[in-house]
């Protein structure tokens, strides 16, 4: 990232208006125009760049995370910025019609000799933007173009570019997340060790990755010599986790002199595609026909009759890219006949159909017939035989049984009826009311008489309603979400990474349920416990688990975090979360950043994203938490509960107790168990990654106070003041350190963090560093293990929360009548004024009594709330 100086210099060079400059630099100094998330299909998240110095934004983890991954790691780029400054852009219409609108880019890059915006899309959504309305987006000379960006853009002199799904090289992409932890300015190199590969690599030039590991050299350096240019792999093409195909090499230039290599580079073989009408295409698995082409577009028909117009240009490319194939002419109509007729017979009847063929052959040939059918059969079948040959250039075709054409298949019911019984399906059985069938049968009946039909029966009216597609008719009646189970699974038309990542510790995912067993809270009464996991996606290991009686909060996920840390002395290149409120605190943000962990936000709603974390809790619930005594899941039914059986009756376990037995039971079992999709156990995968992948120490964090400090909460207010003499005060106690010896801290506001596993230390922020605190409770609870300072301080401050609310009722209690008080002095002093005003005799005599102080509803008194100061402090630590 460039500093003031360094930015001035390149204002200097470059050769862009005083507009445009003064345009980058508003770009430069302005925050993203917007946060992005909550996307109903992608998976958003944070970037957490090196080069800029900070996070960056993406909405899709398969279009603009590769991008983000290039800008990162290409040297000609010195900046880029997401969600830069709102363009307002002029758009003519395909009516002819000037539009104006708001627009705003994906990103502003700034590169040593020119500066860009970029819109980043998936191709297949180009397509169908370029169908609706080809004013806004278009495919010239080999690429796509966004118009009205690039009208804006040419005022000022700036580029405008966008950036598509196809050109992400998928190999490149997957090699860069595997080394990224060894691209690092600090990176110290073994003279000795890189001294003996590159005599190695000057002997044996193109040796595998795999040779030069069994030869003796680690993984570790060998990584780290390729990140920083040591030594040179291609990886555009060459996969650095197959290790017995990639060819290691001292420099590009020995690569390209290099024989062996060019004799056995692989060259893709395109088939021919002949751009003619009635020529059959290959575009991934489906099979399209070309209607129609010109010297502009190909116009293109899917067999579901979709049809769709592409350019020229990018039709070639396609072909070029070996993304469409050649197939050749169409068939003809009896072929396309036959080929039906053989496809969709069934087992029985191609049974059948065999029968009869060697019935005809015989007879054909002359022979003894042994066969139970007449003559007369047998003549019918050859006839059908001969009749197929002519028609279809098959005889057996004739010979399959055609029982099921047989019969009337036309609806029974007129056009209006049917048509009236679509209408009423689609206005009112859909309707979020969910109304039964029978209703909306009424309904339709009702409508039927109205307009003189004839109406069908109800069992007719319920099997059109079962011919509708499930997830649609789910989805209408009971939403999106509910008809997720029945959505079709996504199919990537081409590989691009593997979804659970290419090692341990790469990618991990950190997810909360409530277990299904009760635990005893205190004396009276029992809770479910909340159980917050981080699980590596690759091996299935679980790196984290934090049990606790508080809900989710970022505090839980600051405290998996340290877990993980605590017993793998390392975190996870990327952090898969959804979109809870706890995962978008700028506390669990900020440590992510510090770390360098990207942040991916899956979409809410679909469980699919986060199957990882679903499928563990299915099976701890399976095979340990519904083992229990106190296990809920007979509540699933909860008429069926009786006191007998009730879980809340048969609470024996405490929480210490449990945490400690299924720590034991994740160590023991769940990570020696072999699991169904890996083929491995947890353990034997994750081990074997670690190994494979190298040692990666620039990953290592010590597990020290420093960091301790960094996972450690805030209250809810931030900071706290200092009082002469007792300290700061946090969870109805004092905390004091030497700092606040000093008289200019005294009475001043520090910000402050607290431990959640020690309730006898915290920190505070005081010239200009974190100094710890201690409570009165520090000497009894000094000595106590992390788990049992936990347990500690999880029952001391339920204890406070009872108190609080306790002495909040009754501070509201003495308030109230304080005010009503009041209330009656104030009646009291109207009155005397009024008789000391008036002269006349009657008033004189008159008495006030306590009747008419309160001659009020109590009802109606408004209390102020800033009488109630007796009530702060009581609701700072929930």
């Amino acid at each position: 990232m460039m500093d003031d100086k360094t930015f001035e210099k390149w204002k200097q060079n470059s050769d862009l208006s005083s507009k445009a400059l003064e345009e980058i630099s508003e770009i430069r100094r302005t925050p993203p125009s917007r946060r992005v998330g909550d996307s109903r299909y992608s998976v958003t998240g944070r970037f957490s760049s090196k080069k800029m110095k900070s996070t960056i934004q993406f909405e899709s983890h398969k279009v603009e995370l590769p991008y983000i991954y290039q800008l990162e790691h290409n040297d000609d780029v010195l900046e880029f910025y997401d969600q830069p400054l709102q363009l307002k852009v002029n758009h003519i219409t395909k009516n002819g019609k000037k539009s104006t609108f708001l627009y705003t880019p994906d990103f502003f890059v700034i590169e040593k000799n020119k500066a860009y915006w970029v819109e980043c899309k998936r191709e297949e959504e180009l397509l169908n933007l370029l169908q609706k309305d080809s004013t806004k987006y278009s495919y010239v000379s080999g690429r796509w173009s966004y118009l009205p960006g690039e009208r804006y853009a040419e005022e000022l002199g700036i580029g405008f570019e966008v950036f598509t799904s196809e050109n992400i090289n998928w190999i490149f992409q997957r090699n860069l997340t595997y080394i990224e932890d060894y691209f690092t300015s600090d990176w110290f190199v073994d003279e000795v060790s890189y001294d003996k590969l590159q005599k190695t690599l000057i002997k044996k030039p193109g040796v595998t990755l795999k040779s030069l590991e069994e030869i003796g050299f680690s993984k570790q350096m060998i990584l780290s010599s390729l990140a920083n240019n040591l030594i040179y792999v291609d990886l555009n093409t060459q996969l650095l986790k197959d290790t017995e195909k990639v060819n290691v090499f001292l420099s590009n230039e020995q690569m390209a002199g290099f024989q062996f290599f060019n004799q056995n580079k692989i060259w893709r073989n395109i088939e021919e595609v002949k751009l003619k009408s009635g020529e059959l295409i290959l575009w991934g698995e489906a099979e399209w026909e070309i209607v129609n082409c010109d010297n502009k577009f190909v116009f293109l028909v899917s067999f579901k009759q979709e049809a769709l117009k592409l350019p020229l240009g990018l039709f070639e490319d396609y072909v070029q890219k070996g993304h469409i194939r050649g197939v050749g002419k169409k068939v003809n109509a009896s072929q396309s006949e036959s080929m039906g007729i053989l496809e969709s017979a069934s087992e029985s009847e191609l049974k059948v159909a065999n029968d009869r063929y060697e019935a005809v052959m015989n007879y054909l040939e002359e022979k003894d017939l042994n066969s139970i059918v007449t003559k007369r059969t047998i003549r019918s079948w050859v006839k059908k035989f001969k009749d197929a040959q002519i028609k279809y250039g098959n005889g057996y075709i004739g010979l399959i049984p055609s029982t099921k054409k047989k019969g009337n298949k036309k609806r029974r019911f007129p056009k209006e009826t049917l048509d009236l019984m679509n209408e009423i399906i689609e206005t009112s059985y859909y309707l979020g009311k969910s109304k039964s069938a029978k209703v909306v049968y009424g309904e339709f009946a009702l409508a039927c008489k109205e307009r003189r039909l004839y109406a069908p029966s109800y069992r007719s009216f319920c099997e059109e309603i079962s011919n509708i597609n499930v997830y649609v008719k789910t989805r209408e009646r009971k939403g999106r979400r509910a008809a997720y189970n029945n959505e079709e699974f996504y199919k990537e038309e081409r590989f691009t990474s593997p979804k659970h990542g290419e090692r341990a510790l790469e990618l991990a995912h950190i997810d909360h349920t409530q277990l299904d067993v009760e635990v005893e809270y205190n004396e009276k009464e029992s809770k479910r416990p909340w159980c917050t996991c981080m699980i590596d996606a690759y091996s299935r290991k679980v790196l984290a688990l934090v049990i606790s009686f508080d809900p989710p909060s970022y505090v839980a996920c600051m405290n998996a975090i340290r877990d993980c840390v605590r017993k793998h002395n390392r975190l996870p290149n990327s952090i898969v979360v959804d979109g809870g409120k706890e995962f978008n605190s700028i506390y669990f943000e900020s440590l992510l950043a510090m770390h360098s962990i990207h942040k991916k936000e899956r979409p809410p709603g679909r469980s699919r994203y986060g199957n990882v974390g679903e499928r563990f809790f299915g099976t701890i619930n399976e095979l340990f938490i519904h083992n229990l005594e106190g296990n809920t899941k007979i509540t699933k039914n909860v008429r069926q509960v009786t006191k007998s059986v009730n879980p809340k009756e048969k609470v024996v376990w405490k929480l210490e107790l449990l945490i400690e037995r299924m720590e034991l039971w994740i160590e023991d079992v769940y990570h020696n168990k072999t699991h169904s999709t890996t083929f491995e156990s947890p353990n034997e995968r994750f081990n074997d990654s670690l190994r494979d992948s190298g040692v990666r120490e620039r990953r290592y964090i010590p597990y020290d106070e420093t960091f301790m400090i960094m996972t450690l909460p805030s209250p809810r207010r931030k900071t706290r003041k200092v009082h002469v003499g007792r300290g700061v005060k946090l969870n109805y106690a004092y905390y004091w350190c030497d700092a606040f010896r000093d008289g200019g801290v005294e009475e001043e506001d520090v910000e402050i963090k607290y431990d959640p596993y020690d309730i006898s230390v915290c920190y505070v922020y005081v010239h200009g560093r974190w100094e710890k605190c201690f409570s009165e409770q520090y000497k009894i609870l000094s000595g106590k293990t992390e788990r049992e300072l936990k347990i500690i301080t999880d029952k001391i401050r339920e204890k406070q929360k009872s108190y609080s609310r306790i002495v909040s009722i009754n501070a509201q209690m003495i308030a109230k009548f304080i005010i009503e008080t009041e209330h009656m002095e104030n009646n009291m002093e109207e009155f005397k004024r009024a008789n000391e005003s008036n002269d006349g005799s009657e008033n004189k005599n008159s008495e006030y009594t306590s009747t008419d102080a309160m001659s009020f509803h109590k009802d109606e008194i408004e209390i102020d709330e800033s009488k109630l100061k007796l009530l702060e402090g009581f609701d700072e630590f929930e």
